[in-house]
């Protein structure tokens, strides 16, 4: 965020995702294995063991020692042709592979727990031979950079670790835009036009590489989307590699799962008519975003984001028309999620860029019960005007209500914004109710809003305001809000906008003086 006028904080980046039957085909394969029942001899691969009983295949993959990818790889070609009622399972121990990729896997990938399966990347993966990768499908011709890739399918993923710390983890590819890198773009991705896939209990870690800033040194991270649900297969005769790309429909959750060190822990990106449900995480030094997102709903909910350190990457940021304009309405709510932000990080940023192009807002975010803990003691902390706490740019609607914004007294950037100064065509209204907000250099600011109230936040220790309107604000409500403390003034007010009422706030200093 370059300033608190404009700007996405963003530029150049490209980065960036039934359980009762599922469980139930989980005990039923336990119980295949403890009887013995065997599969015949070509249902499953070299170094595996199977099992079948009414229908249902289970495939159980052992460990070797070695490079296991092969195995791991037939096991999914095999469980693929056999439909839903169909189990991978690895044991306790540890597998190394390289790139595997599936294309229509409906069932289930488990292991026997996060730290006791665990699945290390093999160094040196081999580079796409397609340019950009994603404009031919993934396979042992083009491999991807991602450990799993999946195309379409309906399957559930839980219980291990998935792991590649490697500093150079591909022999490297190119990524238009932003030239030849080396990092993986996920740990598990998952595309093509419509997928439904659970994820849960799974443990992903990374390492240091060429993408985004590490923290304490000058490395950066070797993973760029983490856990990514994003439409990218390009159809014939594209022209734009971004634009062009076919959405992704269905549903995808991540829960009860901990990511660590990557650009972006999980990424949503280009989807259609699709549901994400990311809750009860622990993710560290990452935070989570999307784009273009179509007709669809995106919940966060439980997460603990900490020791987020990306200047372009937040606790949850997410950009609407970054490549696409023809998107349909879509809402994102943030619910009770923990932010803990430091070294350059940011909380929460909600851009749509339609307007800026003339195309209405089709994006609307409810942000409530969040905290976001900034510590901006460092030396490398944002400039002034960057975000500290949440921020809604150009959107349909924008509520952000009951959060928590603390940070250290020199904090800069505000706590809770609401830019649409640049929005001009199709940007709404909504409410800022019920914040608790402490430390920051402009508490709450509204440049260029209309339609907006502001009622019974506590705002306290600002370094310069507390409230602002300005910039052509216009039919705001500022009333029953407790201001105290402010460094310059507690309440401020251009006058440019029009039908702004202030009444019933408790203050000590404001601009204009006679504001009730």
């Amino acid at each position: 965020m370059s300033g608190e006028k404009g700007g996405d904080g963003s530029a150049g980046r490209r980065a960036r995702p039934a359980i009762t039957l599922v469980v139930l085909v989980v005990c039923v394969a336990a119980l295949m294995l403890t009887v013995g029942i065997p599969a015949p001899a070509s249902a499953h691969a070299a170094g595996t063991r199977a099992g079948a009983n009414g229908g249902h295949h289970t495939i159980v993959v052992l460990p070797t020692g070695s490079d296991d990818t092969a195995r791991i790889q037939a096991a999914f070609n095999t469980c693929t042709s056999h439909g839903w009622t169909c189990t991978i399972q690895l044991v306790k121990g540890t597998y190394h592979t390289s790139q595997i990729a599936v294309t229509g896997f409906q069932g289930s990938f488990v292991g026997a727990g996060q730290g006791s399966t665990v699945v290390l990347g093999n160094p040196n993966l081999a580079s796409p031979t397609a340019d950009p990768f994603w404009s031919a499908l993934p396979g042992p011709e083009n491999p991807w950079p991602a450990i799993f890739t999946f195309v379409n399918g309906n399957f559930w993923i839980s219980g291990m670790t998935i792991s590649d710390t490697h500093f150079y983890p591909t022999m490297g590819w190119d990524w238009p835009g932003v030239g030849t890198v080396t990092a993986l773009w996920s740990w598990v991705l998952i595309t093509g036009t419509q997928a439904y896939v659970s994820i849960s209990h799974l443990t992903a870690i990374g390492g240091s590489g060429d993408q985004g800033p590490y923290p304490g040194n000058s490395d950066t991270f070797n993973n760029i989307n983490g856990i990514t649900f994003e439409g990218m297969l390009l159809p014939n005769g594209y022209e734009d590699v971004y634009a062009d790309q076919i959405p992704l429909s269905g549903s995808f959750s991540l829960t009860s799962s901990t990511l660590q060190w990557a650009a972006t822990a999980v990424w949503v990106e280009n989807v259609l008519e699709a549901t994400a449900t990311i809750c009860f995480n622990s993710i560290q030094t990452a935070g989570t975003g999307f784009w273009d997102i179509s007709a669809s709903q995106l919940r966060y909910c439980g997460n603990v984001v900490t020791n987020v350190v990306s200047e372009d990457v937040l606790g949850i940021y997410g950009i609407q028309s970054m490549h696409k304009t023809n998107l349909l309405p879509s809402t994102v709510s943030v619910v009770g999620n923990y932010f803990a932000v430091n070294t350059g990080g940011g909380g929460l940023g909600f851009f749509d860029l339609g307007p800026a192009d003339g195309v209405a807002s089709t994006l609307s975010v409810v942000v409530t019960g969040n905290t976001v803990v900034a510590d901006t003691t460092c030396a490398t902390c944002w400039p002034d005007g960057s975000i500290v706490g949440i921020l809604g740019y150009a959107l349909v609607n924008f509520v952000a209500s009951y959060n928590v914004v603390t940070a250290s007294p020199n904090a800069v950037g505000f706590g809770i914004g609401v830019n649409n100064y640049y929005g001009g065509v199709g940007t709404g209204g909504g409410a800022i109710v019920g914040n608790y907000v402490t430390g920051v250099n402009n508490s709450t600011s509204l440049v260029g809003a209309n339609g907006f109230s502001v009622v019974g936040n506590t705002i306290k220790n600002s370094g310069a305001y507390g409230i602002m309107v300005w910039y052509g604000s216009s039919n705001i409500v500022v009333a029953y809000n407790l201001v105290k403390n402010s460094g310059v003034d507690d309440l401020y007010w251009d006058q440019t906008g029009s039908n702004d009422l202030w009444y019933e706030n408790i203050y000590a200093t404001s601009n204009p003086a006679t504001l009730p």
